[in-house]
């Protein structure tokens, strides 16, 4: 019973740096309805009537009659910050934000996709919803589907970030469930291991399948995104392309914002003031404590085995600089 209890919480703690649990989606949600208290708002099923395909994305388009956003946030890509300024503006422009509870499920068969999509259409409109969890094709499912964001950053950064969170925590505290198990059911040694030892050791964390976590974000719940693969990277690509109306980059946050407050007024109006009195304290209280650089070597290596990462991030990075220019963000 013990070997047990420990194998399932470290399967838990697992999912920063990759490691989707496969099972049943849990509906435990936290529900911002604020400002929106008001006579015939209540949630109500939208599952009819919901078929249809969409094409591609058009970059310079502005999209302020959208009522519906799902941000399926990736982690250690500074979603907490995000999701700070999100949830000041469901107040002050008057739209709902559900953040999920649910931090360790990724995939989900049959059953928990249909309990995902229900839980999404039954949130009233104008609403944003977030969750860590792979791209999901409403479409499979005979529903339309929303219209996606996200954030991304170097993938080598982010699986540093989050090797050091899991041990460590964060400097603003308290430190996240998953740093508590980690060093509760993991001897000294696997928590003393230096990112280095763990890349030259190929230890699990930082090798195989799990280390490729944005491609299988992006790629999402069908079966050829579970092996990391050309195919795979390809479909997320595509996902990307069809469904994404942004997906910024950590590293010019700011650009980032400006596109939301462009694209998404009825969400994102005035976010890039709110963000100059929110950043200051936001960014300190988020940077992950202990957090060391990889040696010239380790980097080297994972480079090489994040390969799939790092051609979806360049896919990523294009694709933002030509949405900056088409609306005319320095």
């Amino acid at each position: 019973m013990r070997k047990r209890g420990i194998f399932a919480a470290f399967m838990v703690v697992s999912f920063v740096v990759g490691w989707g649990v496969l099972t049943l989606y849990s509906p435990h949600h936290a529900t911002y309805a604020i400002g929106l208290q008001k006579a015939g708002r209540h949630p109500r099923s939208r599952l009819k009537g919901r078929r249809g395909h969409t094409g591609n994305i058009k970059l310079g388009k502005e999209h302020p009659h959208v009522l519906e956003i799902l941000y399926n946030r990736l982690p250690k890509c500074g979603s907490t910050s995000l999701k700070a300024l999100t949830r000041r503006l469901a107040k002050k422009n008057q739209f709902y934000f559900k953040e999920s509870k649910i931090w360790d499920q990724f995939q989900l068969n049959q059953t928990g996709l249909k309990a995902f999509a229900e839980d999404f259409y039954t949130v009233p409109s104008p609403f944003i919803y977030e969750r860590h969890v792979y791209f999901v094709d409403f479409e499979q499912l005979g529903l339309k589907s929303p219209k996606y964001i996200n954030l991304v950053r170097d993938p080598l950064d982010r699986l540093v970030s989050s090797y050091h969170f899991m041990r460590y925590g964060r400097k603003g505290g308290p430190n996240h469930i998953v740093t508590h198990l980690f060093n509760k059911y993991h001897n000294e040694t696997d928590r003393n291991q230096t990112f280095d030892s763990c890349v030259l050791n190929k230890s699990k964390e930082c090798w195989g399948q799990r280390v490729n976590l944005m491609t299988r974000f992006f790629c999402g719940q069908d079966p050829v995104c579970r092996e990391p693969s050309i195919q795979a990277l390809e479909k997320a690509k595509e996902n990307i392309r069809r469904h994404y109306l942004v997906v910024g980059l950590l590293e010019d946050f700011n650009s980032f914002l400006k596109v939301l407050s462009r694209i998404l007024p009825q969400f994102y109006r005035g976010v890039t003031d709110l963000w100059k009195d929110l950043a200051p304290s936001v960014q300190e209280a988020q940077k992950t404590v202990k957090k060391q650089p990889p040696s010239p070597l380790a980097q080297k290596v994972m480079r090489q085995r994040m390969d799939l990462d790092y051609q979806l991030y360049s896919f990523i990075e294009d694709r933002f600089r030509r949405q900056k220019l088409e609306l005319g963000i320095q």
